[in-house]
């Protein structure tokens, strides 16, 4: 603020109050008491405190550091992914993984996308659920496309087949 003025004239734009003597603040050219300057900045989307220093900006909120926390483990998520579950709260990546992902019923690992980020895809079966390369012929062990084709499951007697293994083992069960 490169301008003068007379003791009395030097007031809180907002409130009024006298700003000579005292501690005051320059928002933008405006001289701010420090109540009014403090109403200015953003509140903490998940403690309700004012943030005066450092801010991560997300899900439309504004937030500390301290307090942008994954909900499992407490570790501060920073500039790291994340995902949110159905109530809004924040996890981890890692946490979220082991809260909702689905586990492949072949080689029991969760189905979470590869470490370079690519997608790995579901493919769900019978009720169970499969990575996609896992998914094959309990028989023969062809691995199965998950589109309806002829590459594609051909169930019976609740085991996960290609279409000769299941023509096969449906004529040895006819008498």
């Amino acid at each position: 603020m490169n301008r003068t003025y007379h003791p009395a004239c030097f007031l809180c734009r907002q409130c009024r109050h006298p700003l000579a003597g005292e501690l005051y603040y320059n928002k933008a050219g405006t001289p701010l008491c420090e109540p009014c300057y403090q109403a200015t900045l953003e509140q903490c989307g998940r403690c309700g405190q004012v943030i005066q220093d450092q801010v991560i900006r997300a899900l439309d909120k504004a937030f500390h550091p301290a307090c942008f926390t994954c909900v499992v483990c407490s570790q501060p998520i920073g500039a790291e992914r994340f995902a949110v579950d159905d109530n809004n709260e924040l996890h981890c990546l890692l946490d979220y993984y082991r809260r909702f992902a689905s586990r492949c019923c072949v080689c029991e690992q969760l189905i979470i996308p590869a470490p370079d980020g690519r997608d790995l895809y579901t493919v769900e079966c019978l009720g169970r659920s499969f990575h996609e390369a896992c998914y094959c012929c309990q028989v023969c062990g062809v691995q199965l496309s998950p589109e309806p084709t002829d590459q594609g499951c051909f169930p019976l007697d609740d085991r996960i087949l290609c279409k000769p293994c299941h023509i096969n083992l449906a004529q040895q069960s006819t008498p």
